[in-house]
């Protein structure tokens, strides 16, 4: 008496996903064509030599899905430096990058002039002009008093803003 048994009722996904993805290899190799094996099975050019070199290199494993790409990177700027970095651009928006780098460092944080820029290009605060509308934004929205050292930023930046805020009015 010949029993019958079915593997693919003892295997997981990934296992017969690699199964299947072996199988359009084997068909090319029967009918001698890669584009007649993709086409029949749905699979583009790129993803069949992406499978056969998987398989040349690590067997059946290789042709196993990969495991997902992390989303964030291990050497990621913390979020509360990011933070701390918008902070002090606001608090002195004719500073450049090397100089929040300089007073950073004195913080005891270590962070570089040019991540520091990415940081505030990511927030729309990548220039000075960026941060002189920011300001008048938050003062204007928010009623923020500013510094003496923003005031100058915004009225040499900007003749009318003096005019428009001479009146202490936001």
């Amino acid at each position: 008496m010949i029993i019958n048994f079915d593997k693919s009722k003892t295997m997981n996904p990934n296992q017969k996903l690699a199964h299947q993805r072996l199988s359009v290899l084997e068909m090319a190799q029967t009918l001698g064509s890669v584009s007649e094996a993709c086409k029949r099975k749905g699979m583009t050019h790129t993803m069949f030599y992406e499978y056969k070199k998987r398989f040349a290199e690590q067997g059946l494993e290789g042709l196993k899905d990969l495991p997902p790409i992390a989303k964030s990177h291990p050497f990621a700027t913390p979020a509360e430096v990011v933070e701390r970095v918008k902070v002090l651009a606001m608090e002195h928006p004719a500073w450049g990058c090397n100089r929040l780098e300089a007073l950073l460092m004195a913080e005891g944080r270590r962070l570089s002039a040019p991540t520091i820029q990415d940081s505030l290009n990511k927030h729309r605060l990548g220039s000075r002009y960026d941060r002189w509308l920011a300001l008048e934004q938050q003062r204007t929205a928010e009623g923020v008093e500013l510094n003496a050292e923003q005031t100058a930023l915004l009225e040499k930046l900007n003749p009318q803003y003096k005019e428009r805020h001479r009146s202490g009015e936001p």
